[in-house]
């Protein structure tokens, strides 16, 4: 109000001074009062703007407050673009680039585009006791390839601090305060203004949400992030080891792509959270911006082939298909452009379009799998409408149609983790319906293996074959013999070398068994280790003795099994139609007394004859001995 008073007493002073030159008897004309009266009008409503500029008060004046979020300073923010990408400081501080500079519109609305701004921001101290703090100027960005700070700049633009150069291009140690968004460090020495400028070179240039922030209340704020992204990594590196051990155990292409799809999304977040070049790359900035630029572009590529394969769109959609795979071509060509070629941004424009365009071409295929019932789909597109959900605000952010926040990148990291893990229960869904329709062609086979009456491990006869063949000897009342054979020592193979030796040592004495039968002699396995022998005829003891004998020798041979001699013994009981029986049972119930009298025997193989003695193997002499 001093102000306002003392000017009008100045125009009250100068219009009496020139009234008083006049002469008294010739007034002012009427014109000259009114442009007098309108001077001063036009004085007291400029005077308030006037004196603020002066006093560094001005619209474009930032008061530099300790806000606990850190203070927003966009509305403060005058920039312009260097087409040329040439100026430097000194053009920039002319009077001719200086009448360049504006306020935005709308200052947090504004495309991604390849170029170089220019920023300007004048900041005055609100307080006289904050002269010499240290403040942080955040610029909220890790994608800047060059940022350069200049300033603080006095009134006679004479800088009080060195200027400062960092970015994605340059090592971490370049950082002033070791944040990965750009921030600066600077000083106000006085509550005079003082203007600082900023040259951003980025690929994704847009207005920027910068604020002033108190440095250790900035570095506190960041720790809910940092917890964040951690969370975030831990997810993702539990995801890459589950798909490992998948891939490892199954071997499928579909657990390859989903393993990668982990491995390029987690290098692709560390790189949008700017920590490639913190950590692995803090030194090799350009190992950081390739990583930055690529991991995008492979990720969607592995996406669209994960999806190929979970939803079978090769039997289900072949058409579409086709669709994705040129669509995974096309993205391949465009990440190697968009290392070498001059508009980098493509690549980035192909990866959003491509994202949203295989998901409408990956659900439609997921739709037709649904209608054959395949289940797995519906998880499929409960994943990729989280991602949908999650991307949206920071795609249309990209496209100038809503303003930007720092927030939205967050909801998109964690959709995209949100995503792989429905993605995971997808593949777990699958798994289920591939053991599931495992186990039914199992059952399927052995069905139709044991109406075939064939044993499937080793080809011989199975109970059911066994069954077939004696009711046909017993109906045409055709005498025969039935040796029951149980291996000693089976079970030690088992659990030294495990089932497939087991398995092994089955097949092998099926064949041995074979060559010492006749054409029309029967072998059936039983169950487990049993085994029987149809002999037809009507056959001495000795005969019978000697063929037990041979089968026992030709079972007592080393069976060889990956290098390593693998031995099993044999206990037979026999048993003879019609003397011991009439039926299938009663003979196998006669020949079983008969095996557990050989069993008995602890000093090696031995056969036995139902209601007879035990005699032992014979050795290399091939002679019988009656115990």
């Amino acid at each position: 109000m001093s102000h306002v008073l003392a000017l009008v007493a100045v125009l009250r002073l100068g219009m009496r001074s020139w009234f008083s030159r006049c002469p008294r008897r010739q007034p002012p004309a009427a014109p000259r009062v009114a442009v007098l009266w309108l001077a001063l009008l036009g004085g007291l409503a400029l005077a308030p703007h006037a004196i603020a500029d002066a006093s560094g008060d001005g619209p474009h004046v930032a008061r530099l407050q300790a806000l606990p979020g850190g203070q927003p300073l966009a509305s403060k923010l005058q920039y312009f673009e260097d087409a040329g990408r040439a100026l430097a400081i000194a053009d920039v501080l002319g009077a001719r680039q200086q009448a360049r500079f504006a306020l935005a519109d709308d200052p947090l609305v504004g495309k991604e585009a390849d170029r170089v701004l220019w920023f300007k921001l004048t900041l005055q101290l609100d307080r006289p006791q904050d002269a010499g703090r240290e403040w942080a100027l955040v610029v909220p960005t890790v994608s800047t390839h060059d940022l350069q700070f200049y300033g603080p700049f006095d009134r006679n633009r004479r800088a009080i601090a060195p200027p400062v150069t960092t970015g994605m291009r340059h090592p971490w140690s370049t950082r002033p305060l070791s944040s990965e968004q750009m921030a600066w460090r600077f000083q106000l020495p006085d509550q005079q203004p003082y203007t600082v400028y900023f040259r951003v070179d980025s690929t994704f240039a847009r207005i920027y949400d910068v604020r002033a922030w108190d440095p250790v209340d900035y570095l506190q704020a960041t720790q809910d992030k940092r917890m964040f992204d951690g969370i975030s990594y831990g997810v993702l590196l539990g995801l890459v080891v589950f798909g490992l051990v998948l891939l490892l155990v199954f071997g499928e292409p579909l657990h390859l792509y989903y393993l990668l799809s982990c491995a390029c999304a987690l290098l692709a977040i560390a790189g949008f959270n700017g920590h490639t070049l913190r950590y692995p790359f803090a030194d090799w900035p350009a190992a950081a911006s390739a990583a930055y630029t690529v991991a995008p572009g492979l990720w969607a590529i592995c996406k669209l082939q994960f999806g190929r394969h979970l939803l079978r769109l090769q039997h289900y959609a072949p058409r579409l298909d086709a669709v994705v795979r040129w669509m995974a071509w096309l993205l391949a060509a465009a990440v190697v452009y968009a290392l070498w070629g001059s508009h980098p941004l493509l690549m980035f424009r192909l990866v959003q379009v491509s994202v949203v365009a295989s998901t409408v071409v990956l659900v439609a295929g997921a739709a037709m799998a649904v209608r054959r019932r395949y289940w797995p789909a519906v998880l499929y597109c409960i994943g990729v409408a989280v991602l949908l959900a999650g991307i949206s605000a920071i795609v249309v952010a990209s496209w100038g149609w809503v303003a930007w926040a720092p927030s939205q990148m967050n909801v998109t990291q964690a959709a995209l983790v949100a995503e792989l893990v429905v993605f995971a229960i997808a593949m777990a869904s699958r798994l289920r319906l591939v053991l599931r329709s495992e186990q039914a062609l199992a059952v399927r086979t052995r069905q139709l293996v044991a109406a075939l009456g064939t044993d499937a491990l080793t080809g011989a006869a199975s109970r059911s074959g066994l069954q077939s063949k004696a009711d046909e000897w017993l109906a045409q009342q055709r005498p025969f013999a039935l040796l029951l054979f149980d291996l000693d020592g089976f079970k030690t193979v088992n659990d030294r070398h495990g089932h497939a030796a087991g398995d092994a040592v089955l097949a092998e004495l099926t064949a041995r068994l074979r060559r010492q039968l006749g054409p029309d002699d029967l072998v059936a396995r039983l169950g487990g280790d049993e085994f029987a022998v149809l002999v037809p005829g009507r056959h001495a003891g000795p005969a019978l003795a000697e063929l037990a004998s041979r089968l026992i020798g030709a079972a007592d041979s080393p069976i060889d099994y990956e290098g390593r001699a693998l031995q099993v013994g044999m206990s037979v009981g026999i048993a003879r139609h019609p003397g011991d029986g009439n039926s299938l049972a009663m003979l196998l119930r006669a020949a079983d007394a008969a095996m557990y009298q050989s069993k008995q025997r602890r000093e090696g193989p031995a056969y036995s004859f139902a209601g007879g003695a035990v005699h032992a193997a014979p050795g290399p002499a091939g002679s019988g001995q009656a115990l």
